[in-house]
């Protein structure tokens, strides 16, 4: 007997751009030459990670870099900084249209929640209890 998966719930707009990034923890960085940013990754503990590096030589970190674009953004998934504002802020930097900015952010913060580099805080309103 298969249990039902359990849906993720579907936010609105205005939680999407309500939400505040926030890097994941255990991360170490440091800033490159060109202006940009290199990110240490260390790999998973997981007992079938350390069996296959019995086998076969895996490092025990993985490199990302950024550029300065890119670090741009990172300094700004602090926790503190919603999407809205990060848009606001990329729109007047770069002269940008809001529509253009958020595409932009939203995809790669996409990119960078899908490698498990950040998370999103989503303020959720609780239901009334009418609505139970």
């Amino acid at each position: 007997m298969r249990l039902p998966l359990r849906r993720k719930p579907r936010l609105t707009p205005e939680q999407v751009l309500g939400s505040r990034p926030v890097r994941a923890t255990g991360i170490r960085t440091e800033p490159t030459e060109d202006g940009g940013l290199r990110i240490f990754i260390e790999r998973r503990s997981a007992w079938w990670v350390r069996l296959l590096t019995l086998v076969f030589p895996i490092p025990r970190e993985r490199q990302l870099e950024l550029d300065s674009v890119g670090k741009q953004v990172w300094d700004l998934c602090d926790g503190e900084h919603t999407l809205a504002d990060m848009t606001r802020a990329f729109q007047d930097r770069h002269k940008l249209t809001r529509t253009e900015a958020e595409w932009s952010l939203r995809t790669y913060l996409r990119d960078l929640g899908k490698r498990r580099l950040v998370g999103f805080a989503v303020s959720i309103p609780e239901k009334d209890e009418r609505n139970r």
